[in-house]
């Protein structure tokens, strides 16, 4: 609809219970228009995720948020910025409750310039000693009342001079102090231990507990709901 022409202001875009599709006027769409890929220099590298682009250059990291083709202009301006704001507040609240998180020195209505974290990710370095590091730093996250959203081992780097553990990517991140949703968020961690390193994910899961509840007071009962929240995938 929005190709062809027909959109709504954001105002009147919300839900609408009495809504009947037969009732909606049938548009047609005469142009396709493809969202070109980004071009680089040879110099700058580059990943892509569903919501962003990160470039590294001279040693930053630039996160910066794409625009969706489907979604009218208006609104897609607005939820780019809202996410980009939101996004850099959280790594800062993170980071002033003693979580390490790259350094954020620029940001813009799309784009968040931060340091390049020199390091490699948790993936590649499942030890009991690095899970355990990580363990502590996701209790000191939720005692900030923040939950990450993506907990994986690949949003988990260590530090390559002191091996500290840093957190990267909080797109999916939120303000939430609530039990369930800590306890889904170490389930995406624990899910991730049991597919990367099936037969030592038992030993892991416990290094990640024990750092865990070293720095989170309420770690013992974010693990038992973890453990209910595995239970309920099995049986669905």
């Amino acid at each position: 609809m929005l190709e062809s022409g027909s959109s709504l202001a954001i105002e009147s875009s919300q839900i609408n219970p009495s809504f009947r599709s037969d009732d909606v006027e049938v548009t047609w769409q005469h142009e396709i228009i493809h969202e070109r890929p980004p071009v680089f220099h040879d110099h700058v590298s580059w990943k892509r995720g569903a919501e962003a682009i990160v470039t590294f250059r001279n040693g930053k990291a630039e996160k910066r948020r794409v625009s969706k083709l489907y979604r009218a202009p208006a609104l897609d301006n607005r939820l780019i910025t809202e996410r980009t704001r939101a996004e850099a507040r959280l790594i800062a609240a993170a980071r002033k409750g003693g979580v390490p998180t790259p350094v954020m020195s620029d940001i813009t209505a799309d784009t968040i310039v931060m340091e390049q974290v020199k390091g490699t990710l948790l993936t590649q370095n499942l030890t009991e000693s690095a899970v355990y590091k990580a363990g502590r730093m996701i209790g000191k996250l939720h005692i900030s009342g923040i939950i990450h959203g993506d907990l994986t081992t690949s949003n988990i780097m260590l530090r390559e001079n002191d091996g500290t553990c840093v957190l990267i990517d909080f797109g999916l991140a939120q303000v939430n102090s609530e039990i369930e949703q800590r306890g889904v968020d170490v389930h995406v961690l624990f899910q991730t231990l049991e597919s990367t390193s099936p037969a030592c994910a038992d030993v892991l899961k416990n290094a990640f507990a024990a750092g865990y509840a070293e720095t989170f007071a309420e770690a013992a009962e974010v693990i038992t709901r973890e453990h209910e929240i595995e239970l309920r995938g099995r049986y669905l």
